[in-house]
């Protein structure tokens, strides 16, 4: 089976993303005064936490505790906290998930279980509750593939176990779900950049603004590049220079 398409880790790429909703959308709102409860996380207690709301488990927003599944909830925070520049960072992150790079995919496994090559088809991978698996392989692009800009992220849900039933095909280990910023938590301009080892570099800049009429706008665009290390492996060179 031949890949998708070549990562993005090994190529210069352009991301623009623009976003604007009139009204704010279901997958968005985890509940009342939604910003500061995701803001103060960790300061709740296990009683608290059980009140956090969530909705990827039943399409709705629902108690952790009610929801009828195990689910985890990443914040904007922990990415700033712990430096996560990937989706597949985060997820390294989570119980019962675990992640191997094979220097092309991120492949995800699933309590122990990961199918060889299958681009993590076995995983539902939504942003803002819309489904972002490729429509040829049904790959969940969780590295440096994947579309959105970690910056973007307000908060990622995961579920564990088949949702089929709720959400259909591909949601058989885990169901993802992206929850972006809105024009209110990006609230102006944004920029970001960072420079790494072999000739990585990348940048950002982002533009949200809430309209008088509650209508909110974001636009972002991303850029990334990174050569790469440069691999050799001693079989393919020539004999004499094995030595």
């Amino acid at each position: 089976m031949t890949p998708p398409c070549l990562p993005f880790a090994f190529r210069p790429t352009l991301v623009a993303i623009a976003l604007w909703t009139a009204f704010p959308a279901a997958a968005q709102t985890p509940g009342p005064s939604a910003s500061g409860q995701v803001a103060e996380l960790a300061d709740l207690s296990l009683e608290q936490l059980l009140d956090v709301k969530v909705t990827s488990a039943s399409k709705y927003a629902q108690r952790a505790s009610d929801a009828p599944a195990s689910v985890s909830v990443l914040t904007a925070e922990d990415f700033k906290t712990y430096g996560w520049r990937t989706l597949a960072d985060a997820l390294r992150s989570v119980r019962s998930l675990y992640v191997v790079y094979d220097r092309a995919y991120s492949e995800l496994g699933m309590r122990g279980f990961q199918p060889v090559g299958d681009f993590n088809s076995r995983i539902l991978l939504l942003i803002d509750g819309y489904r972002a698996n490729d429509n040829v392989y049904d790959a969940g692009q969780l590295g440096r593939e994947f579309a959105l800009d970690v910056d973007l992220i307000q908060r990622v849900e995961i579920v564990r176990g088949p949702s089929s039933s709720v959400y259909g095909g591909n949601a058989v280990f885990a169901v993802i779900n992206v929850i972006t910023k809105s024009a209110g938590d990006i609230g102006g301009v944004e920029m970001s950049g960072s420079l790494g080892n072999y000739g990585t570099h990348e940048g950002r800049a982002s533009f949200g603004k809430t309209l008088s009429n509650g209508a909110g706008l974001v636009l972002s665009a991303s850029t990334y590049h990174s050569d790469g290390p440069k691999l050799r492996f001693r079989e393919s060179l020539r004999p004499a220079a094995r030595r």
